[in-house]
């Protein structure tokens, strides 16, 4: 039930760092697009407009989980997650395409991005799973959950949505650490991962192999774990190649890019030149809003989407996306607090999973725009321009704010 009297149990600071980040939104928004709807004779607040109508939904499904109980999510979970499968089902059969990627369904006049509104289903989820075992200790524990994040990895994945894709893995992985699951399982999820990093320089490849076989021997592991963690890591080595060649050109692209932007200036290193250009060009102060050269000229496509950041630091400089940043680990810093006071520990893992995801978009997006990190397509979380991303983080403050203002009884 819910009650005006528990807005005052409400995370303030948690209203302030994402209402603040939602207005410099609209301005990065505005800014970033500005120059082209003119060129092109459309309405320069078009964008504006469309985020305003989202932040609208948004805010309708942030006051409904709000006011739901939080630990009716639970129970609705095995819900929201054969619906999600639906959803990501029907994407690959009938949805639209943008940007060589089959990632929209639409509705009548709109159109939506279930892999984004996926993101805080599979906390949900996990947060049920976690929960429910406590700890993840068995095998069958291990398969089952693998199985419930493995089934939308692959359908995002075939879409193609690498970066939706990433996010689910460190999520898992995220939740995974903070339920104090078994250790095991954990080295068995990550050492692969770095398996696969390592692969394309054989030398380094084979010396982590050799760390591994190292730590089997001085920890004195049984033939069990030396067959499943040294058996995967190699067995990931050997797929990689296959692995290689189920990516998108274009993605293959954007990793050799990644490695060597300077290959490519021109082509899939384009993206990322422009973008550290941009930032670096804004100094301390920045040029001032609307004064962004490389903004305003257009010189980085669609940049009031996934390289708005970009534009914040060539217009408001290192000021601005201090700024930006400081907005995010307020919001990260409040999150955990929220899960650290929660009443119970499902509360407490979904307020953690929240936070995990928030992280990785921000260090993801971030690292991608300074030319640190893969271009993945990867939004930032209130800033980019985007629907159905907005809308899924609206719906995160609901639950929330839900979790700080159950965290104890209300004393009439």
């Amino acid at each position: 039930m819910f009650n005006l009297r528990m807005l005052k149990l409400s995370d303030l600071l948690l209203w302030i760092a994402s209402g603040a980040l939602i207005v410099i939104s609209l301005f990065a928004i505005f800014s970033s697009s500005y120059s082209l709807l003119v060129k092109v004779h459309l309405d320069p607040f078009l964008y504006v407009k469309r985020q305003l109508i989202s932040f609208l939904i948004g805010s309708v499904g942030l006051a409904i989980f709000a006011y739901l109980d939080y630990k009716r999510l639970k129970r609705l979970s095995i819900f929201f997650y054969l619906g999600m499968l639906t959803l990501l089902a029907l994407i690959t059969f009938g949805g639209g395409r943008g940007a060589s990627a089959q990632r929209w369904l639409a509705v009548g006049g709109f159109s939506f991005q279930p892999s984004e509104l996926a993101k805080i289903v599979i906390v949900i989820c996990l947060a049920a799973f976690f929960s429910a075992k406590n700890k993840v200790e068995t095998l069958t524990d291990a398969v089952a959950l693998l199985a419930l994040v493995g089934i939308p990895f692959l359908l995002i994945f075939k879409q193609p949505d690498l970066g939706t894709a990433l996010v689910f893995i460190f999520i898992l992985i995220g939740m995974l650490t903070i339920s104090g699951s078994s250790s095991r399982l954990l080295i068995l999820l990550t050492t692969p991962m770095i398996s696969v990093m390592l692969r394309p320089f054989l030398f380094m490849w084979f010396f982590y192999l050799l760390l591994i076989v190292l730590a089997l021997f001085l920890s004195r592991s049984s033939l069990w774990d030396w067959f499943l963690i040294l058996g995967l890591n190699i067995g990931v080595g050997i797929a990689m190649p296959y692995i290689w060649d189920m990516l998108k050109t274009y993605q293959q692209q954007r990793i050799l890019t990644f490695l060597n932007p300077g290959a490519d200036p021109y082509g899939a290193g384009y993206h990322s030149l422009q973008s550290q250009i941009a930032i670096g060009s804004g100094g301390v102060f920045g040029k001032g809003f609307l004064h962004g050269s490389q903004t305003q000229l257009n010189f980085i496509p669609e940049q009031h989407s996934d390289f708005i950041f970009s534009a914040i630091g060539e217009e408001f400089g290192f000021i601005g996306t201090s700024l930006v940043l400081g907005l995010f680990a307020l919001f990260i810093w409040r999150a955990m607090e929220i899960a650290k006071g929660a009443s119970d520990y499902f509360g407490s893992l979904l307020a953690y999973g929240i936070a995990v995801m928030t992280a990785f978009h921000v260090f993801a997006n971030v690292g991608m725009t300074l030319g640190l990190l893969p271009v993945v397509g990867m939004p930032l979380p209130f800033v980019s321009y985007g629907g159905s991303s907005l809308i899924m983080n609206m719906i995160s403050i609901g639950i929330l704010q839900s979790i700080s203002m159950r965290r104890q009884k209300l004393i009439f």
